[in-house]
Formats: structure tokens, C-alpha cells, sequence
């Protein structure tokens, strides 16, 4: 051994490294944490299920599951989606066993989640944890996957015959 070179029970493991994934969605950057998204899926075509509340766009063949596609546009305060509703892309969240594919405008990219600022703006939704700065300069509102997925299934919950 070099003396220039700490033994090894002093070398420490580095820390793995927290990432978001980015996608832009009414023209605004949102992003989640990276252990919450299971990845991304073009929206060929998915089928209407009747008597669903607004915010189902309808279900997807997933490798051979049923995924409940999902537009989460009025929880976030943003305008409503215009065209066709079969195209696109749909980032995939997940929450233990529950699952949805949230439909968005395009992948960003994956950024560090380092450093969670305070959102700039109040959020009365619930669903911001924070801002995170992303190369070169711009900044992702990070949402909590969790309550997007909890706030998307309430419609369903409160629903006579709904599951709580």
C-alpha cells in the first residue's frame, strides 16, 4: 500500500446519487423523484372506460396488464389538453402495487435532486414538494408522486361502489 493511500476501512462508499426525472407538461417543467417513476410509454391507443371520472383518459395493455391512463392537467391548475387523446407519451408512477401512466408533453431528462427549494408560488393542490434547479438555469416544480397518485384516485374513492 501507498502511503498517499487511506487504508480501506477509512474509504467511504459515495452516496448514490438522487435523480428526478423532468417532463414538461403544459408548458412547465415538473419532475418527480426518479424511485417513483417506472418509466416512459407512447400512448398508441388506449380504450374509454365508461362512467370513469374526468381525469381518466382510459386504460392501456402494459406487457400484458391493465394501466389506467391518466391526465392530471385540472390538479395542477394547468389548461386542458387539446387534440387527440391516443397520442403522446405518459410518464408511469407508481405507489406500492398502484400504478397509472400520467400523460405528459415530452421528457426533459433526468436531473440531480440535490437541492429542494421552497416553490415560488403557493401551492393550494398539496402535490409540490419544492423547486429544482436544472441545467443551464431553469427550474422543475418536483411533485410527490404519491399524492398525484393518491389525489387522482379520490374521484374513484368517493364514488358509490368505490374502494377505500
Amino acid at each position: 500500500m501507498r502511503a498517499d493511500t487511506p487504508p480501506a476501512e477509512l474509504i467511504l462508499p459515495e452516496a448514490p446519487i438522487r435523480r428526478a426525472c423532468v417532463v414538461l407538461l403544459g408548458g412547465q417543467s415538473f419532475a418527480v423523484d426518479a424511485a417513483d417513476a417506472r418509466e416512459v410509454v407512447a400512448l398508441d391507443e388506449t380504450t374509454p372506460v365508461p362512467g370513469a371520472p374526468a381525469a381518466v383518459v382510459g386504460v392501456m395493455n402494459l406487457r400484458g396488464g391493465v394501466l389506467p391512463v391518466v391526465e392530471a392537467r385540472s390538479l395542477l391548475g394547468l389548461p386542458p389538453r387539446v387534440g387527440g387523446a391516443d397520442r403522446g407519451h405518459a410518464l408511469v408512477l407508481a405507489d406500492g402495487d398502484r400504478r397509472a401512466a400520467v400523460r405528459i408533453d415530452r421528457v426533459l431528462g433526468l436531473a440531480p435532486l440535490e437541492e429542494v427549494r421552497p416553490p415560488a408560488e403557493a401551492d393550494a393542490t398539496g402535490l409540490a414538494v419544492g423547486e429544482i434547479t436544472l441545467e443551464p438555469g431553469g427550474r422543475a416544480t418536483l411533485l410527490d408522486a404519491r399524492a398525484v397518485l393518491a389525489a387522482l384516485r379520490r374521484p374513484w374513492q368517493s364514488a358509490p361502489g368505490g374502494s377505500r
